[in-house]
């Protein structure tokens, strides 16, 4: 029996594969929504992180980390890079879907670093 407590897992890509590091990213957001007891659809989980950390790759820098928090009736998720602005991403389709997925959305800056954020409620 799951837990309504909130859980926290982090996740950092690999250095010298980042690329491969969003597959890996995508398992890990799979298994951080199934022991949080997350009751929504984890392949949504899956496919924001999936999206999210492709940006971080493709357009952010430095090194991306991803934090899931996550209880039964929740989930965020933040892909953190080392851009020192935390500008709007360009329109895109993964963005949209991210929107259509999540509750809310948005970019911020923390410790001079790029959080972009998603929202998933069950």
């Amino acid at each position: 029996m799951a837990t309504s407590s909130l859980n926290q897992a982090v996740f950092s890509l690999p250095e010298n594969d980042r690329r491969g590091g969003v597959a890996l990213a995508r398992d890990f957001a799979r298994r951080a929504a199934q022991r949080c007891g997350y009751r929504g659809h984890h392949e949504d989980v899956v496919l924001v992180v999936n999206e999210l950390t492709t940006n971080a790759v493709c357009h952010g820098s430095g090194h991306p980390v991803v934090h899931i928090f996550g209880g039964e009736e929740q989930v965020l998720v933040e892909v953190v890079d080392d851009a020192a602005h935390a500008e709007p991403p360009a329109p895109s389709r993964g963005l949209q879907l991210v929107a259509v997925l999540g509750e809310s959305w948005g970019v911020t800056e923390r410790a001079g670093r790029k959080v972009v954020w998603c929202e998933l409620t069950a």
